[in-house]
């Protein structure tokens, strides 16, 4: 689903003590060329469907290729903040604020569409990846 652009432009289960260390380094782990998942599709997902940015022809598949190191290169640029190509913790904040703004237009706007998809993308992603807060 696409949708117009607004403006220019962790739970961690413990099952053994072993699993913890492993968990939390994953969980604050930059978003990065490579990478596959839950936290990859939540990048596509902002870039494309919220700022119209192509992340290549296989969509929003949730691997992080070069096309999507592009895309989230152009959304950098566009926003004014590094441009590197991966996805830490001022990248993924910075999308975090974009998706809540997002939320609180779609709601004003009564777009309830776009309300749910944002609403399920701050429940979800938050969760995939310590880098979107």
């Amino acid at each position: 689903m696409q949708w117009r652009q607004a403006g220019r432009g962790a739970t961690i289960g413990v099952l053994a003590a072993g699993m913890l260390a492993v968990s939390a380094t994953a969980a604050f782990a930059d978003i990065v060329r490579g990478n596959n998942g839950p936290a990859v599709r939540c990048v596509q997902h902002v870039v494309h469907s919220y700022n119209g940015i192509s992340v290549g022809s296989s969509g929003e598949d949730g691997d992080f290729g070069g096309n999507t190191e592009r895309a989230v290169k152009t959304y950098q640029g566009r926003k004014g903040i590094g441009v590197d190509g991966r996805v830490g913790p001022i990248t993924g904040h910075v999308m975090f604020q974009d998706v809540q703004n997002l939320h609180q237009l779609a709601h004003h706007t009564g777009d309830t569409d776009l309300f749910t998809d944002t609403g399920r993308w701050l429940s979800t992603c938050p969760g995939a990846s310590s880098v979107f807060q």
